[in-house]
């Protein structure tokens, strides 16, 4: 009797490391979410210019698609803060989905995990960073220009499409950009845009 239960527990803690390195989701790595924020600032501040001297005074969703694009250019360049290609997805709700792109595709396949998101939140006048553990970062912008430009009033266009309200942000607990330090497991990436 003792050998039977002694095989099935030696067959069930095998399974369990086999289901854990071939078939579980995999983790990814914890993104640094100070390196987000401060990319990201930087891709807005870059993309608005670039509107401005267009002239082009509405975003339309081709420039948001394309200020996507620059932005992922933006989190993957040196000195990098992730180990592996970062993709970019845009949600419905105006919400860009970081994932782990390993075959660089630019498209978030179904073995690829997400890595972090970026929120506005018009309310406050900030930008919030979330990783998949749940913690946040949030970068605050001075004065409410900021929010006016074409590229975010398009995203927040389509955060009241989405019935994200302007005060869908105010209970959320976000530890500021100035105080936020990366986790361990986080590659710190060294870029401070703009400061």
């Amino acid at each position: 009797m003792f050998g039977k239960l002694k095989g099935i527990v030696i067959l069930g803690v095998l399974g369990y490391f086999a289901y854990s390195i071939f078939l579980a989701p995999q983790s990814e790595q914890t993104a640094d979410l100070g390196q987000v924020l401060d990319r990201t600032e930087f891709a807005i501040v870059k993309y608005q210019e670039y509107l401005d001297q267009n002239g082009i005074a509405e975003a339309t969703n081709n420039e948001v698609d394309e200020f996507a694009g620059f932005l992922t250019q933006i989190l993957n360049s040196d000195p990098r803060f992730y180990d592996k290609q970062l993709g970019l997805e845009i949600q419905n709700d105006a919400k860009f989905l970081g994932f782990a792109d390993a075959n660089t595709n630019g498209i978030k396949d179904s073995d690829e995990g997400d890595v972090f998101t970026i929120e506005i939140d018009e309310a406050n006048n900030r930008l919030i960073a979330t990783d998949t553990a749940g913690s946040s970062a949030g970068l605050r912008f001075s004065g409410a220009g900021f929010l006016a430009g074409a590229l975010l009033g398009n995203l927040i266009g389509r955060q009241r499409s989405a019935g994200v309200s302007a005060a869908s942000f105010n209970n959320r607990s976000v530890t500021p950009r100035s105080s936020y330090t990366a986790p361990r497991s986080a590659r710190s990436g060294g870029l401070r845009a703009g400061k």
